[in-house]
């Protein structure tokens, strides 16, 4: 459609508005956009014509549209060299995304979907492409599947999120690459922004903070407080001077965080004050005990380094202040202090009224500064579980193993969930001797749900005939044989869909 046409369409309508006897029927050119067309635009009658040659113009308008040049195409999706899964191992994805008659519901998604991604991932493959459309779904509601996700995606997977926004999380992860535009940092996103800074602070920890040290001041605090943590990678004491200063930000959150990344600082000027006050409060007193006594006041110097006023809990103040000072020390300010390694430090005598702050301290510092030696020594002491993310994969399943062996099952749960994916055998074997005596003591099987489904994701399949030997377990009403055989059967499809790997 020319601009001619549409001028003279313009004209007939406010012609017919005014009616022909106001206003004369636009003349038109044969030559015109129209053709020879208009020449059969004869008749006397001039409400005739003007109706003769609207009708032509409208089709005209319709039909005679001359095609654009359309849209660009997209770049080529770059190749990606690594080899596709088996096709048994594809079929298989198929059906835990939702394909061949096997809806993808939460348990498929719970229980052998991340599995399968892990061992894809592990054995260097990529994803089929078929399937590339569902897995950018499946992960973009499941946000614990996307790193697994994005790398079995590949190139082709951040090439797809460039035309979908409903993938834009994959474009966010793809910020993270190492070929990243820098001019996300200027203009994406939060996620994308976040995402760049965390991986250029992994390849240049000095880079990333003084990227971060431009756009500070601008950036909201809420921003700032994450953005401060993404320091965390790569910490050093070239950051210090930075984070003293974050100290002092009118957000609360930003001067919480600067707060704990000064605190794993290890002489730092931050580390020092927080010893200065931790042994003023918990010192040796020349026996087998230790004095504790708390500050009495929390003072601004104090606050600005972190400390609240008012415990969030509703813990006495004083007892609030002193755990919140142990647990910013360094560790090694203790075994100085003491002479003594981390085992005969907690096995001192602490005062009833304070013990419970001065040790729940000394777990949370193990646990922050990622301190082997003092979470192995407070580990198994009923100190917190959180200690055991710090011990090595199998020292953690065997400190488990015990509990369960000495314990039982009842409080478990969350020990377990701390646990590698695959549990060591000496564990998996702890949790079938647990559940073999809750049987024989006829125990209701519901109560021990959470673990048997959790066994099932993280048993080692290996254990399958020990497993199929409790299915001929006894009881009055048949509920256990049930549950080993449910479980049997778990063990059975992970041990087959691991197989399906090595298919050719």
């Amino acid at each position: 459609m020319t601009a001619n046409t549409e001028a003279l369409w313009d004209d007939l309508v406010s012609t017919a508005l005014v009616g022909t006897g106001k206003r004369a029927v636009p003349g038109v050119d044969p030559a015109g956009p129209l053709g020879a067309a208009a020449l059969s635009v004869g008749r006397a009658d001039p409400a005739e014509r003007l109706l003769d040659l609207a009708a032509l113009t409208l089709v005209h308008r319709r039909a005679g549209r001359r095609p654009g040049t359309g849209a660009a195409l997209p770049d080529r999706c770059p190749p990606d060299p690594r080899p596709t899964v088996p096709d048994r191992a594809r079929v298989r994805l198929r059906i835990l995304l939702g394909g061949g008659g096997a809806p993808a519901g939460r348990t498929a998604i719970a229980e052998l979907l991340p599995e399968w991604l892990a061992e894809a991932r592990a054995r260097g493959f990529r994803a089929p492409e078929s399937e590339l459309p569902a897995l950018l779904d499946i992960a973009r509601a499941h946000s614990e599947l996307r790193s697994d996700v994005a790398a079995l995606a590949g190139p082709r997977g951040r090439w797809l999120a460039r035309l979908n926004p409903d993938w834009g999380w994959a474009a966010r992860v793809a910020a993270a690459d190492t070929s990243a535009d820098p001019d996300v940092w200027r203009h994406g996103l939060f996620g994308e922004r976040l995402a760049f800074l965390t991986a250029l602070r992994g390849r240049g920890p000095d880079a990333a903070r003084d990227l971060l040290e431009q756009t500070w001041r601008g950036e909201p605090a809420e921003d700032r407080a994450q953005f401060l943590a993404a320091l965390a990678t790569g910490l050093s004491h070239a950051d210090e001077a930075f984070l003293e200063t974050a100290l002092d930000d009118r957000g609360k959150a930003v001067r919480v965080g600067a707060a704990a990344l000064l605190a794993t600082l290890p002489g730092s000027a931050f580390a020092r004050r927080m010893a200065e006050r931790a042994l003023a409060c918990v010192r040796p007193n020349g026996t087998d005990a230790v004095t504790v006594v708390p500050p009495e006041a929390c003072d601004e110097a104090m606050r600005r380094d972190g400390i609240a006023d008012k415990s969030p809990t509703g813990r006495e103040e004083r007892a609030w202040w002193l755990g919140e000072i142990v647990a910013a020390t360094p560790l090694s300010a203790w075994t100085e202090a003491f002479a003594e390694p981390p085992a005969a430090i907690l096995a001192r005598r602490l005062p009833t009224r304070w013990a419970e702050d001065v040790r729940d301290g000394w777990a949370r510092a193990a646990v922050a500064q990622h301190d082997t030696a003092w979470a192995r020594a407070q580990a198994g002491r009923g100190a917190p579980t959180r200690l055991l993310s710090v011990l090595p994969v199998d020292e953690r399943a065997a400190h488990v193993a015990a509990h369960v062996a000495e314990h039982g099952l009842s409080e478990a749960f969350q020990l377990l969930a701390g646990c590698p994916a695959v549990w060591p055998d000496v564990l998996g074997h702890a949790v079938l001797d647990a559940l073999a005596t809750a049987a024989r003591e006829s125990a209701y099987p519901w109560s021990y749900s959470g673990v048997t489904g959790m066994a099932g994701r993280s048993m080692n399949p290996g254990l399958l005939p020990a497993v199929h030997t409790l299915t001929t377990t006894t009881d009055d009403a048949g509920y256990w044989p049930r549950v080993f055989t449910d479980l049997a059967g778990t063990l059975r499809e992970r041990a087959t869909m691991r197989a399906e790997f090595d298919a050719e």
